[in-house]
């Protein structure tokens, strides 16, 4: 099936498609911060002419894009200095000269297949923005069986027993599979008893944060020390942790630069002098 062909309330002569690759620095730095909106508006004032809507997709795996929603666009302004957040990031050469502000106002158009629909972007991969009636093949829709939703990586606080539901049935929650096996990154444990912290780190040779978090799921204490010995103390102690993530980066980035931002966060966040780190 194509996407056309469910997208009959929106005239697609009149349309954009935008993937945002999670690849690329700033998508992914941006998109952890639940930037995204902000980050496609930021764009040429050539780049939606003409339109009336845009369709926009993140790009993780391969030239999948998943649903992130539909927006009406409603013209743009001028970029100001309070347009845009202060740690909104940015790098050389983002704020072109003829950069503005699109007004893109997000609709109820298919809302119930955000983060749900997967369609394959095709060979022109390079290519993120194109027009809505470039054929695109479905790949699949993912089934509305989570009973925990993914909003975004910054926005992600589990339970242990949330945890391990979510990784001991993953066809349940394949959204949270496919979401943190695309990334590596810094996470966080916090004993929500004594208030303590844990700053640990994924990276892709193991499966990204999704790899990781398994162990926890699986041991409860994911092989760290000061853990084990809570988990010998008490076995159910577990259900003291809370997992968040502070960070991501993409999947292939070096390990060692990954370690680096550890050892970052372990000193931003006091984890070895008054946490669960010993390193």
């Amino acid at each position: 099936m194509l996407l056309r062909n469910i997208f009959d309330s929106i005239d697609l002569s009149k349309t954009k498609l935008i993937r945002h690759n999670i690849s690329n620095k700033i998508v992914s730095q941006n998109y952890t911060k639940g930037y995204i909106e902000i980050y496609q508006s930021i764009q040429t004032r050539n780049r939606f002419k003409d339109c009336e809507y845009i369709m926009s997709f993140l790009g993780e795996e391969g030239t999948s894009g998943t649903f992130l929603g539909c927006y009406k666009i409603e013209g743009y302004i001028e970029i100001a200095d309070d347009t845009i957040p202060s740690d909104f990031y940015m790098e050389d050469g983002f704020l072109k000269g003829d950069c503005v502000f699109w007004s893109l106002v997000k609709t109820d158009i298919m809302e119930e297949l955000q983060n749900r629909l997967v369609i394959d972007w095709g060979k022109g991969a390079i290519n993120w923005c194109q027009n809505g009636t470039t054929d695109k093949e479905i790949l699949y829709i993912l089934p509305k069986v989570s009973e925990f939703e993914f909003v975004s990586y910054d926005k992600t606080i589990l339970t242990y027993d949330h945890l391990k539901a979510i990784i001991s049935n993953p066809k349940e929650h394949k959204i949270w599979q496919d979401k943190l096996s695309a990334v590596a990154g810094i996470y966080l444990i916090t004993d929500t008893k004594t208030g303590k912290l844990y700053v640990g780190s994924a990276s892709g040779e193991n499966g990204g944060i999704w790899g990781r978090w398994s162990e926890y799921a699986k041991t409860k204490h994911g092989g760290n020390k000061r853990l084990i010995e809570l988990i010998k103390a008490d076995k159910n102690y577990c259900e003291n942790f809370q997992y968040s993530i502070l960070e991501v980066f993409p999947i292939k980035r070096d390990r060692h630069e990954i370690l680096q931002y550890e050892q970052l966060y372990k000193k931003k966040m006091c984890s070895v002098q008054f946490g669960y780190n010993d390193n």
